[in-house]
């Protein structure tokens, strides 16, 4: 009976295996998927597949939309291996840009369920969707089961922190075979960019997966991306506060604070005072900041007005339309670097009080 129990268990493993590593070949397949859409009601509308915060190349530019009729849609798409996709609506014009919720779609999908009240309730059918559901999500929130209603994957992901990049690691060294696991790291550095742990991530993957076209993009840009987790900071070109150009001139300081921010960001102006506080007690010590706004064209002359009525009294550059911190892959504000005084990066996207208790350990406050 022992023996016979060991045999079951052992087949359930090797079909486990199968379904959640297969090879993907990379000749596209064409898929078509018949879909639903629950939640609201829907009178003339169309859906697409948006590919959120991540670069068009690594969906080999393919996406994919439907008419909605009756709250059903039949997309049709090219896959030639498995893609991960957030949804959009047409009535979500001008009021969102992607509705959030993960659908894993693969040359097995034939299935979508969109849910527009709980957007990370949605379902696909497929090897890829399934190991999403029943094994990446339960370990990402250390739980057996996850319930969308009660808890969000989206909120860790999409966190600063490094909990997910931590998570994700261990997700890796344990299914080095994962599609799953490889876009969730191309979120991941498309949102934040390069870090220590993210590049050492993309080596615990298998062979198999490191010939993937997916997995090659990605050590192509994280090698090649212009900011790095203890490397030295871009100077790259920018405006002064006369709009003149130059490049970015980072000062001699122990410490600097290279401060993004645009006019109109509400936690960009929030921080200010108490920036303004730090700067007040450590800048005699050896602490600096630069900020660099990311106003558009049609707000450039909030830009001043905002760095006389909050005071601002260090040096301030404009990246206008975000044209270079885009290249960087700076897509969130505020977004921080503080540098030591060989320009090199030693922490990313500090809290404030992160940020003070730092300077106290390592400058002391003036008496």
């Amino acid at each position: 009976m022992k023996f016979k129990a060991f045999l079951l268990v052992f087949a359930q493993v090797a079909l486990l295996s199968i379904v959640f590593h297969r090879a993907w070949a990379q000749t596209p397949a064409r898929v078509s998927i018949q879909g639903e859409v629950a939640g609201k009601s829907t009178g003339e509308d169309s859906i697409l597949l948006h590919r959120a915060e991540i670069d068009a190349k690594y969906f080999e530019n393919s996406f994919a939309a439907a008419k909605i009729e009756n709250g059903k849609f039949l997309l049709k798409t090219e896959l030639p291996y498995p893609k991960m996709y957030m949804t959009v609506f047409a009535s979500d014009r001008g009021m969102l840009v992607w509705r959030h919720g993960r659908y894993f779609i693969d040359q097995t999908t034939t299935v979508m369920r969109v849910d527009t009240m709980m957007n990370e309730c949605g379902y696909v059918n497929g090897q890829t969707s399934e190991e999403f559901r029943t094994r990446y999500i339960p370990f990402m929130h250390k739980a057996e089961a996850f319930n969308c209603k009660e808890a969000s994957l989206d909120a860790l992901i999409m966190d600063k922190a490094t909990a997910y990049d931590t998570l994700l690691y261990e997700y890796v060294s344990k299914y080095p075979d994962s599609y799953v696991a490889l876009w969730g790291l191309i979120e991941r550095f498309s949102l934040f960019g390069h870090s220590n742990l993210r590049a050492k991530t993309l080596l615990r993957f298998s062979d198999k997966i490191k010939k993937e076209k997916p997995w090659l993009l990605l050590e192509n840009d994280l090698r090649a991306i212009g900011i790095k987790e203890n490397g030295k900071f871009p100077q790259f070109p920018v405006q002064t506060e006369q709009l003149t150009n130059q490049r970015l001139v980072l000062p001699k300081a122990k410490y600097t604070l290279v401060d993004f921010w645009f006019s109109r960001c509400k936690p960009c102006l929030d921080a200010f005072p108490t920036l303004k506080r730090l700067y007040s007690t450590y800048h005699p010590k050896g602490f600096e900041i630069i900020s660099v706004s990311t106003d558009r064209t049609k707000d450039l002359s909030l830009w001043p007005k905002r760095i006389q009525e909050y005071g601002l009294p260090w040096a301030q550059y404009l990246d206008e339309n975000a044209v270079e911190s885009i290249k960087l892959l700076i897509r969130s504000f505020p977004s921080t670097f503080l540098l030591n005084e060989r320009g090199e990066i030693v922490k990313r996207d500090l809290t404030l009080p992160e940020l003070e208790a730092f300077l106290e350990a390592n400058l002391k406050s003036s008496k």
